[in-house]
């Protein structure tokens, strides 16, 4: 699919959602690198009552998805994401900060467990769950075996290799991760319905053991999201959009 034939289905996709439509699309974690060019594209856009983010991401960064609904925010009066296949993580935040999100029989939700990047490999993002999960086995590992002295001897080594500076940005990105899903989720997603606020927050940050558990459409309702089924002409765009920009990708690699 070439630009043109992306560019009329933007176009389409405007005119039945009733919109303007930005897209982001990428590979790579969500970080602070997307604020300045997302200000651009808005500046160019001007003040509108609606935006909608096509939004394909695994994750990222804990800090930057607010960033970027508040930015988005700042130029319009509704605002809406339309996931084609997946917004996992710290993308999945972006979610709660819309007045709905969009979804597709093939749409993939999943639970916000930020990345954080590793002090000494600069290209290596780490789950923070990863790291809860890691602890969480060497407390029981000690804790239950029938000879604790001989446990704390072999697990030392690996507590000594575990970088203080990781555990402590763990524990403030878990902690920033709980703050911002239930800031949005009050402020914008349940405003309306603030008594499942916590309830929702504590599913999404809590409640999965998998960083890559998919979370549906239909388990996205039964959550409390506001979801809208993306069927028949809607969808054949959203997924014809989807396709067209991984053809692309697959290009540029």
């Amino acid at each position: 699919m070439d630009a043109e034939n992306r560019f009329q289905y933007l176009e389409r996709l405007e005119k039945l959602r009733g919109s303007k439509v930005l897209v982001y699309f990428a590979y790579t974690p969500l970080d602070d690198s997307i604020l300045v060019p997302l200000y651009k594209q808005l500046k160019a856009i001007g003040h509108t009552q609606k935006i909608d983010l096509l939004l394909h991401s695994y994750g990222g960064a804990v800090d930057t998805p607010y960033k970027l609904v508040m930015l988005i925010r700042e130029f319009c009066e509704e605002f809406g994401v339309i996931v084609p296949l997946a917004a996992k993580s710290a993308a999945s935040m972006v979610v709660l900060g819309a007045d709905e999100v969009v979804m597709g029989p093939v749409s993939e939700l999943g639970p916000i467990d930020p990345l954080v990047k590793h002090p000494l490999y600069k290209d290596l993002w780490v789950p923070v769950q990863a790291i809860r999960h890691c602890l969480e086995y060497l407390h029981r590992t000690i804790t239950n075996s029938p000879d604790p002295e001989l446990s704390t001897f072999i697990i030392n080594p690996v507590l000594n290799k575990l970088d203080p500076w990781l555990i402590g940005d763990y524990e403030k990105s878990l902690k920033a991760s709980h703050q911002y899903a239930e800031a949005l989720l009050s402020r914008f997603m349940l405003k309306e319905s603030p008594d499942q606020v916590s309830s929702v927050t504590h599913a999404l940050t809590e409640g999965y053991f998998s960083h890559g558990y998919p979370i549906g459409r239909r388990e996205a309702k039964e959550l409390g999201l506001k979801v809208m089924d993306a069927d028949d002409e809607l969808w054949d765009v959203i997924w014809s959009l989807y396709l067209g920009y991984e053809e692309l990708f697959s290009q540029l690699e």
